[in-house]
């Protein structure tokens, strides 16, 4: 697979905005389960203090509020009913954001199906340890790479499982 490294300045941009261009990329992980390949096929967007889903939404306590403010392209992996949730840092300076990476398809046939962040997170091997990791850096063990496909078509709905939402449907997702 011919594929280039998503540069840091694609994730310096609204979390909407790199929702909908994340999906049909290549989510690369190095973890316990070895090298796996999926492409991005469902995600959802989350802003800072204006939006009631956020973890931002109180300002910066916490570890998840702090990272969402932080520097974009880094990864935010934490725990939520028993499993992985993977985040990716994104929005503009002096903002708060990040994209929620929600299912994928595996380039391999056969590889199983990881619909659900629970399952993604599962079967890419990404637990806590790569919490924190600047998936445009070429040495990092988790990565986003653009091998050129492009949806023919991007869905959109409200998120799932927030208890309040804007108005504005922030999951996007192709078939």
């Amino acid at each position: 697979m011919e594929a280039r490294l998503l540069p840091k300045g694609f994730y310096e941009r609204p979390a909407d905005v790199v929702a909908v261009e994340m999906l049909g990329k290549v989510l690369k992980a190095h973890g316990r389960s070895g090298i796996r390949l999926c492409r991005i096929s469902e995600v959802e967007a989350y802003f800072g203090p204006c939006d009631p889903a956020s973890r931002a939404r109180r300002g910066r306590r916490g570890r998840i509020a702090r990272a969402l403010h932080g520097p974009p392209g880094l990864s935010l992996v934490y725990g939520m009913h028993r499993q992985w949730l993977l985040n990716i840092v994104a929005h503009p300076r002096w903002m708060a954001g990040a994209v929620l990476i929600r299912s994928c398809i595996p380039l391999e046939p056969g590889e199983g199906d990881p619909r659900g962040p629970g399952r993604l997170t599962r079967f890419m091997g990404i637990d806590r340890g790569m919490d924190g990791l600047p998936v445009y850096d070429p040495g990092s063990p988790l990565q986003v790479l653009d091998d050129g496909y492009t949806p023919s078509r991007v869905l959109r709905g409200h998120r799932i499982g927030v208890r309040e939402d804007l108005e504005l449907p922030l999951r996007f997702y192709i078939r």
